[in-house]
């Protein structure tokens, strides 16, 4: 997923007679995905709280992450912007996968072995999110284009936001998301 996504953020800005590091973009997706699962699975730890308060990191982390991206492809986009996008992709992903969220908070109460395992869960779920919003980000740029998007109102780009992503298979990309991890986690 995230290799075609490459591609084609790539394939777009080689189009408007640029270059662009796929594999600096990749870095940037994967740097703030380990850094969110990281926080994350320290957070998961506290029961039933972690989960909150990992979404909030997440949150916080995507937002960021948007940034990063959007600065490196050329994207001018304020922040307020970034903000409503990256909460909006966030929260539509927790739903996708609120099963898992779901465990993790009720194993946290489990002394010893259901925090770890709370932990474990919370990071990994996090991982997947804040790397998902972040193909979801370069597929937003590779549709719409750069300048439709620094057009576009809160509103407009939320709604995009979510088409782009309802036509992200979530379950592939949190395998996919859960290799990554496991390689990058070594």
């Amino acid at each position: 997923m995230m290799k075609m996504a490459e591609i084609s953020l790539r394939d777009y800005v080689r189009g408007l007679g640029r270059e662009i590091n796929a594999e600096e973009i990749a870095s940037i997706i994967e740097g703030h995905a380990l850094a969110t699962a990281v926080s994350a699975a320290a957070a998961g730890v506290i029961p039933s709280a972690g989960g909150g308060i990992a979404f909030g990191i997440a949150c916080a982390s995507t937002i960021t992450m948007y940034g990063r991206l959007a600065s490196t492809i050329g994207v001018r986009l304020n922040k307020g912007l970034l903000k409503a996008v990256a909460s909006a992709v966030v929260a539509d992903l927790a739903a996708a996968i609120a099963a898992t969220v779901t465990v993790a908070a009720a194993v946290s109460f489990i002394p010893g072995v259901g925090s770890m395992a709370s932990a474990t869960l919370t990071g990994i779920s996090n991982f997947g999110f804040v790397y998902l919003a972040g193909i979801i980000f370069i597929k937003m740029v590779t549709s719409l284009g750069i300048s439709r998007m620094e057009k576009m109102s809160e509103e407009e780009l939320t709604s995009a936001a979510k088409r782009v992503q309802s036509t992200v298979d979530v379950k592939s990309g949190m395998k996919e998301a859960k290799e990554v991890f496991k390689a990058r986690s070594k």
